[in-house]
């Protein structure tokens, strides 16, 4: 596990941005595990720009979101949503080529990514409790793709995107923890100060159901990437 310290996150989305283009290169056919919410959307800013550029494509590349609100109150709250205004409708991924979890392939969806060859780089947030996708804490570090249910200090982070509290989702499918670990890289993002403690549990070095966050300590290939405000507080 490597921490990588950089000053703002549009220098964190940037570099990151690298990661993709390099594996473009190498495998035009990659398969990218996404993640939502205000955290990537440097990265996302940065891939944008780079296809605009010409220095990337994803024209035969697929991607497998992380997760997705169960009952999100319309259309434009769920993630899928999310995706196509911040990253998809700007690049030229092919229809079809991105997938989220539902109710109707929660079952098979980690055998969808399977057969699709496996995730080459998973990109992923925190939540203020360790969470990753929305693998809540004391989920089983075995756990698949499933239902989940929301904490409250999950919802009450994710009030901000809805009208009220009232309307944010209690629960959500979302890749389980071994279905992220399965992924060749892993490249985790945390650009703010809500975030210490969940982060410290990483630089503690213990696996903990407490923190599902810990379930990648035995990883090989995983990069942590901070802000040195955030780094500096830790």
């Amino acid at each position: 596990m490597r921490f990588i310290i950089m000053d703002t996150p549009k220098e964190i989305g940037e570099t990151i941005a690298k990661d993709f283009e390099e594996l473009l290169k190498k495998k035009p056919d990659a398969i990218f595990g996404l993640a939502t919410g205000s955290t990537p959307l440097p990265l996302y800013a940065a891939l944008i720009e780079d296809y605009k550029a010409g220095k990337i494509s994803f024209k035969d590349a697929k991607s497998f979101n992380l997760d997705e609100y169960v009952n999100a109150p319309k259309e434009e709250d769920t993630y899928r949503y999310f995706m196509k205004t911040n990253l998809f409708e700007h690049v030229d991924f092919k229809e079809g080529a991105n997938h989220f979890p539902s109710f109707e392939n929660m079952k098979t969806y980690d055998k969808s990514i399977d057969e699709a060859g496996g995730i080459d780089l998973q990109i992923l947030g925190i939540g203020r409790d360790g969470h990753v996708g929305f693998n809540e804490p004391d989920t089983p570090f075995d756990s698949l793709t499933h239902l989940a249910e929301l904490t409250e200090n999950t919802r009450e982070a994710n009030a901000r995107f809805f009208k009220g509290g009232e309307e944010t989702p209690h629960e959500a499918i979302t890749m389980g923890l071994k279905t992220i670990y399965k992924a060749r890289h892993i490249i985790l993002i945390a650009s703010d100060l809500t975030k210490v403690d969940a982060i410290r549990s990483l630089k503690k070095g213990v696996k903990d159901l407490a923190w599902p966050c810990t379930s990648l300590l035995t990883h090989p290939n995983v990069d942590i990437y901070l802000t040195k405000e955030l780094f500096a507080a830790i």
